[in-house]
């Protein structure tokens, strides 16, 4: 699992799954209906996403390699393609509502941490 938190300290999640591996990024939220022992997932590397085969709205941060929000896609639809964003390297994806719409914004550096849970 992962933290993740803005650089002023606001806490986003400590539910994050770390999707790092082929296997884990080619299936990413695909299929599921809802979030449930988890807040989202991190997808690294990463520069566009899909929403193909999902069963919900996510809310989408594309970050560049120093976790600097790049672009951010509030309640992401299913059958969807965000299109290459450049210098993106990382997409952390949530469930709608995790975050306030107004708490995170382009421009805005998150702190990602590895976590034993």
């Amino acid at each position: 699992m992962l933290k993740v938190e803005k650089n002023d300290g606001t806490m986003i999640s400590d539910k994050i799954l770390n999707c790092d591996s082929f296997c884990k990024r080619a299936l990413g939220l695909m299929f599921r209906t809802r979030l449930e022992t988890f807040d989202g997932i991190l997808l690294t590397p990463c520069s566009s996403i899909h929403t193909f085969f999902m069963k919900m709205d996510i809310d989408c941060f594309f970050l560049s390699g120093e976790n600097k929000v790049l672009k951010v896609i509030w309640r992401m639809g299913p059958s969807r393609l965000s299109g290459f964003i450049k210098g993106c390297r990382r997409v952390l994806e949530l469930a709608p509502g995790t975050v306030g719409e107004n708490s995170i914004s382009e421009g805005d550096t998150l702190i990602i941490n590895k976590i034993n849970k």
